[in-house]
């Protein structure tokens, strides 16, 4: 065995930490959720191995009907169904049916332009990896007027061309890429591309309310999707949009839940959508960017939190933004589904990881032996004054004091040690706060009322009233 296999094979427990981590996240969103207008309604989920640790809802799947978010809400999840698109490719070169580097237009004739002499080099690799040069969208404007094209108008503007960069010359986002690639499958296999992807992934993963279109089910479990949030005005909710021939861009939708199961499907060993070597294939980096820290592979997008590397997509579509990474070397991974265009779906995520990296860290520290010797949850919960909230949570019976605004939990967490009862001292943290100093509760009753940090009072207000 060598020194990486040791190592591996001597990698922590993460039960414990995940489960930490999991108990910050659940209270730091819920307060998020209530507090800040943009979030109508989210669902999040997060697994370790083939396992689902946490699938939860918070706010609103509907704001008018009051309707709660959960774990089984449908959202549309727009680029993300480029992963199922990427991986029905792999499948078929998998088959030996067609090859990554093969030229779009042996499989595509119409793909053929006399004005544009770029588009008879591009290959399923670049489509793959947007790095084929074509335009984003094509030239209709269905991103605001939700009338997506048929075949026919994407292949005339094809005809017409389609590339504003030559092949590899420039990393270029194209919509219209995953389009053609939709097109290959079907033709390739035989079968629409909806079929396909439905026998051959949904099914074998078992997913219950996830399709590349709006069915009656999608539809029955569907969150509705909301503007902005601007001055002075409600949050509007959109109409139902098909997206016609581009469903293999952005026409899927799913749940927390039956994303959950597919994130696993990415792990190695688990070989019920593809081999191994082909999802190492698929984590390989294909173009660095230097731009946002995002890198390219194989239709997934790579980047790091806290110096873990993950992997994933992200997805915007009219009212709706979402979000799943992976680690693979630790089995973990994170979906966020939102139904607000203006939700950072992918800010949520990353503190979501900087949690799980936080304890998985720190798990010495949470340590039964380091417990307070009296129960704390008394003590629990969000506390106010004029400078703002602070939120006390209970870890292993140990307390941790931060401040639950959108870029914490774990940005600026204080780590409290037992004194006496109802007495603490803050022995890590912001050295610019009250470090060292002691965290006094008093109570009212069976729980405390007021938290005074040092000599500043705040007093318990309950957010979920709201």
């Amino acid at each position: 065995m060598d020194l990486l296999q040791a190592k591996k094979g001597a990698d922590m427990d993460l039960t414990r930490p995940l489960q930490h981590a999991i108990t910050m996240v659940d209270r730091w969103l819920a307060y998020n959720v209530a507090t800040d207008q943009r979030i109508a309604g989210l669902s999040v989920g997060i697994i370790h191995g083939d396992k689902i640790l946490h699938s939860q809802g918070y706010g609103y799947a509907d704001l008018a009907q009051k309707i709660p978010a959960s774990e089984s809400t449908c959202y549309r999840i727009a680029s993300i169904s480029k992963i199922f698109t990427t991986i029905a490719i792999l499948q078929l070169q998998e088959e030996g049916k067609l090859a990554l580097d093969d030229r779009v237009a042996n499989y595509l004739p119409w793909f053929t332009s006399a004005d544009d002499q770029h588009l008879h080099s591009i290959t399923l690799r670049h489509l793959l990896t947007h790095t084929s040069g074509l335009d984003r969208d094509g030239d209709t404007p269905h991103w605001n007027d939700f009338q997506f094209p048929a075949l026919a108008a994407i292949q005339q503007h094809v005809a017409e061309g389609a590339t504003v960069y030559a092949p590899l010359e420039q990393w270029k986002y194209s919509n219209y890429g995953f389009t053609l690639l939709g097109e290959i499958i079907k033709k390739v296999s035989g079968m629409s591309y909806e079929e396909y992807v439905t026998h051959n992934i949904v099914e074998r993963l078992n997913l219950a309310h996830t399709a590349p279109t709006l069915t009656d089910d999608i539809r029955k479990h569907l969150a509705v999707g909301y503007s902005r949030s601007l001055p002075g005005q409600e949050k509007e909710p959109f109409p139902d949009i098909e997206t016609n021939v581009m469903a293999s861009a952005t026409g899927f939708s799913s749940t927390v839940q039956d994303l959950c199961q597919f994130m696993m499907a990415f792990f190695d060993g688990d070989t019920r959508l593809l081999q191994d070597e082909t999802k190492r294939e698929m984590r390989r980096i294909q173009w660095l960017r230097e731009e946002n820290g995002i890198d390219w592979c194989v239709g997934l997008e790579t980047w790091k939190v806290n110096d873990r590397r993950l992997y994933g997509h992200s997805g915007g579509f009219p009212g709706y933004k979402s979000r799943f990474g992976i680690d693979p070397e630790r089995t973990i991974g994170v979906v966020v589904l939102a139904n607000a265009i203006d939700v950072f779906s992918s800010d949520i995520a990353n503190k979501i990881w900087e949690t799980i990296n936080y304890f998985i860290t720190h798990d010495a520290e949470f340590e039964p032996g380091e417990t307070a010797p009296e129960k704390v949850d008394a003590y629990v919960g969000t506390y106010r004054s004029i400078w703002g909230d602070v939120e006390v949570a209970s870890i292993a019976n140990q307390l941790l004091l931060y401040t639950p605004r959108p870029d914490a939990p774990v940005s600026d967490i204080d780590r409290l040690r037992y004194e006496r009862e109802g007495t603490y001292r803050i022995i890590s943290g912001n050295s610019f706060g009250h470090l060292g100093e002691l965290v006094r509760f008093e109570k009212e009753g069976e729980r405390a009322n007021r938290v005074f940090v040092g000599p500043n009072a705040s007093t318990r207000w309950d957010y979920r009233a709201l």
